[in-house]
């Protein structure tokens, strides 16, 4: 699953399906799986009927879906398909249209499967095109039995035109998963492979001859496309098509300005081992599809770098023991609060470790002193007003979870943890370094989040809370 990460963000396989959960779920895939050496459930993804057994469970589990898929025909790969809608959707909300949307899905297979997705993921009203006398009746029996007949329609064309038969009322989009190759010899993994070493596919190959291949290729089919395109111009107000070769790109887009298009957009559909490729096109004006981000990098898009947080402590004298002390001292905090804590190094003039907390536990702390300072001072008798004003000491032994022990702590010096156990069903609140530097004889504290999307008030609350606790005159 290189790819993964470059999916486009709002793609629920992202997160690969684990096998062992559908197969308890779906006993009917259960019976593909297999264990590996390992004792991990694994698919056959050479065997053609372990790949429609999993685009058939994943559309039943996410969608609701009860899709036939003949052996005989394309098997379509769901993450794929739902990053082409998701850009879609993308692409759409630059019109301001919302609700009744319109869209052609050209070449839509026996499967149907843009079409049942966009249907009942978003209602929208889909005319399904198809050539294939086969694949018409399965696509038709496919929205019959998820009973979306009255959003999606099967209409049967001729194989010369790709819109003009159906593209009589107004439209919103147009969608296309065009055949990549232009002859059956391009069907070999290696015949236009940038290198020989490159890895055969991991998937089994499934589907017609007809499907994946048409003369000249996936250019010359798209170029029928755009020409289309252009005598219906507003008739359709976002033209798309999936592109299978990314040197396809470089001859579309100059044909799309020689047509004078108003504006296109292309994206990157990335998932698992594979990258696909989306070209947009509008004749509209009102709309700007460059405005449309790309998926693959929206979902990389790396967030603007936090600041640390930093306390120079300026007034202490610095001598051999001052980074010790200090070092000490914030452990203690740290655990006071119920913290973990991972030595990351530790020098001179520089002490650095992981800091993970699992709750708030540093909010309130000088209230919850005082609330415990009153309740002691009525069983003795001492006046509250002169118990406030005076200095807060805190002696209480705390029990703390160092290294998978039961410490108080009177026995953390000496004991740094070097390691870190930590409950593999328990999610951190936030994790941060903490330096401890000594810089032209100052002492300086520096707490940094780790996790960019980590509640950055938490980071303030906790820096707060030191530096009420280690105030430079008390060292």
């Amino acid at each position: 699953m290189a790819m993964n990460k470059y999916m486009h963000p709002r793609n629920i396989y992202k997160t690969p399906p684990d096998f062992k959960q559908l197969g308890e779920q779906f006993p009917e895939f259960k019976e593909f799986l297999k264990l590996d050496i390992t004792g991990k459930l694994t698919l056959d993804f050479k065997d053609t009927k372990c790949l429609r057994a999993l685009s058939q469970t994943l559309l039943k589990k996410d969608f609701a879906l009860d899709v036939e898929m003949p052996l005989n025909k394309l098997i379509p790969t769901i993450p794929l398909r739902l990053n082409y809608i998701l850009w879609l959707e993308d692409l759409l909300s630059l019109t301001g249209k919302k609700e009744a949307i319109r869209g052609i899905d050209i070449g839509t297979g026996a499967s149907c499967v843009y079409p049942l997705i966009a249907s009942s993921k978003n209602k929208w009203s889909m005319v399904a095109t198809e050539v294939d006398d086969d694949s018409v009746k399965c696509a038709e029996q496919n929205v019959k039995n998820n009973c979306l007949d009255s959003l999606i329609t099967v209409v049967k064309v001729n194989e010369e035109s790709l819109l003009k038969e159906v593209a009589i009322e107004d439209f919103d989009f147009c969608m296309c998963n065009p055949p990549f190759f232009g002859s059956v010899h391009e069907l070999n993994p290696y015949y236009s492979a940038r290198k020989t070493s490159r890895p055969r596919p991991k998937n089994s190959f499934c589907a017609t001859v007809n499907e994946v291949v048409v003369k000249g290729g996936e250019v010359e089919f798209v170029t029928r496309l755009i020409n289309e395109s252009k005598e219906l111009t507003t008739k359709i107000k976002i033209y798309s098509t999936m592109i299978g070769h990314k040197n396809s790109l470089p001859p579309l887009k100059k044909l799309l300005r020689e047509v004078e298009v108003k504006s296109f957009s292309e994206a990157e559909f990335c998932q698992g081992n594979t990258t696909r490729w989306g070209l947009a096109w509008t004749f509209y004006d009102s709309f700007d599809l460059k405005k449309c981000i790309n998926p693959s990098k929206a979902a990389v898009i790396p967030c603007k770098p936090r600041k640390p947080l930093i306390y120079a402590l300026e007034t202490i004298t610095v001598n051999d023991q001052t980074l010790h002390t200090i070092d000490m001292k914030l452990q203690k905090l740290f655990i006071d609060l119920h913290m973990d804590l991972k030595s990351i190094s530790k020098k001179n003039n520089h002490i650095k470790y992981l800091v993970i907390a699992y709750k708030n536990t540093w909010s309130h702390q000088r209230r919850k002193k005082r609330e415990d300072q009153r309740k002691a001072s009525e069983s003795t008798g001492e006046n509250n007003n002169d118990i406030e004003k005076s200095q807060i000491v805190d002696t209480e032994i705390t029990e703390v979870r160092i290294l998978g022990k039961r410490e108080n702590e009177n026995g953390i010096e000496g004991h740094f943890v070097k390691k870190l156990k930590i409950s593999d069903n328990v999610k951190p609140l936030i994790e941060f370094n903490c330096d401890i530097n000594i810089l032209d004889k100052k002492v300086v504290i520096q707490i940094e989040d780790i996790n960019l999307d980590t509640n950055r008030d938490y980071l303030h609350q906790i820096m707060q809370y030191i530096k009420n606790n280690l105030k430079p005159e008390e060292i």
